[in-house]
């Protein structure tokens, strides 16, 4: 992720909250040299730091960050979808997916994370979309990123210390493997 997306997503929320930076540097704790290079984008902030400002101006870390996730910490749950609110509304086909390891870690979506998933026919899938699939012959569903290449679909991780795996196009019709649908959204409590 870029500096600049960081610093300008703090200029931005700032300027929304009507807060001065002496402000803010009061209410975190961070120094004033530190949050005017925050701003210039000469650096980012350590997590311990990060977090202060999240906490403070009420938005995600990740968002803060510069990522494309929600503003807001909340997390929307099944019973949020039944009622009607979050980002289901818009996302037809949707259903949640909580990520069971690290193994897109590296892609911002760490253990626990929950993931709007959209269910997707093959045809519709893009080489590096995040997929969910159901890996039959092992017992597991996983978030990988995908790819194909003719007869070959490869699976590759977002993290290096898990390992890639391919299928044959043909273990989707022998049910050996299902493609569930494509990541849409990540909601994190951070």
């Amino acid at each position: 992720m870029e500096k600049t997306a960081f610093a300008n997503r703090l200029r931005f929320i700032l300027e929304e909250k009507n807060m001065r930076q002496i402000d803010l540097c009061q209410k975190t704790g961070i120094g004033k040299s530190a949050m005017s290079q925050y701003l210039r984008g000469s650096f980012e902030p350590k997590q311990q730091n990060l977090h202060a400002l999240a906490e403070v101006l009420g938005v995600s870390e990740a968002w803060l960050m510069g990522y494309d996730v929600p503003r807001n910490k909340k997390i929307v749950t099944r019973d949020d979808e039944a009622e009607n609110h979050g980002p289901l509304q818009q996302l037809p086909g949707s259903f949640y997916f909580t990520a069971p390891d690290n193994s897109m870690i590296n892609a911002h979506i760490p253990k626990g994370a929950v993931v709007v998933i959209q269910k997707q026919p093959l045809e519709n899938l893009q080489n590096g979309d995040i997929v969910l699939l159901s890996r039959r012959d092992k017992g597991e569903s996983c978030l990988r990123f995908f790819y194909q290449d003719a007869e070959t679909l490869f699976f590759s991780p977002a993290n290096p210390d898990v390992l890639p795996f391919t299928y044959r196009l043909s273990d989707l019709t022998e049910n050996r493997l299902q493609i569930d649908g494509v990541a849409r959204q990540v909601m994190l409590t951070l």
